[in-house]
């Protein structure tokens, strides 16, 4: 009998052990290539989870002791990085109170007006502040932003960004461009308009 055309049944178990242990090592490489991603949505969750616990305890802060008017700024803080534009707006409306004219926390709640579409409210505090400090960076930007994105006025938007790069010409903006090029950019498309 010919047996050339047959495999002997030490090499089929060889074959089918190695078969078995290259899926069983496959498996562990693509369990550890996932691990990261399941890693990062850990994180996430733990994060949000902190953030969460971070402002339960400054509003049970803020009701223990309503004169406490830096636990109202983290509450507005807080309130602020978590897109919630309308708590942020009473928090730092209350610290506001407490320690009237604080152009940092003016200018907070400009930005916060802004994202709540209450454009007007936005620049009035903006420009609140740069009448006591003209040179007051962050409010100088985000009254342009106002201008540009919230009232649709290229021009005056411009002329704040122009102002406030004599005071500051290396600002940028918080993704870190620098305002001059956006101030390139802008005159650019207002040059293209009829």
């Amino acid at each position: 009998m010919d047996t050339s055309g047959y495999v002997k049944k030490q090499t089929l178990y060889l074959a089918v052990i190695g078969a078995i242990i290259l899926g069983f090592i496959g498996g562990v490489m693509y369990s550890i290539y996932r691990m990261p991603s399941l890693n990062g949505a850990a994180e996430q969750a733990v994060h949000q989870h902190e953030i969460a616990e971070t402002i339960a305890s400054l509003e049970q802060a803020t009701k223990d002791n309503p004169d406490n008017n830096q636990a109202w700024v983290e509450l507005g803080h807080a309130y602020f990085d978590t897109g919630q534009a309308q708590k942020a707006i009473a928090a730092y409306t209350q610290a506001l109170t407490l320690m009237p004219g604080d152009l940092n926390v003016m200018t907070d709640l400009g930005v916060m007006y802004h994202q709540n579409k209450q454009h007007q409210k936005a620049i009035e505090l903006f420009d609140q502040v740069l009448k006591t400090d003209p040179q007051h960076e962050q409010a100088r930007f985000n009254k342009g932003v106002v201008l540009l994105t919230g009232i649709n006025d290229h021009n005056a938007a411009l002329a704040e960004w122009k102002t406030l790069l004599k005071y500051h010409p290396m600002a940028a903006a918080p993704s870190g461009k620098l305002v001059g090029e956006l101030v390139d950019h802008l005159e650019k498309e207002i040059a293209k308009k009829p």
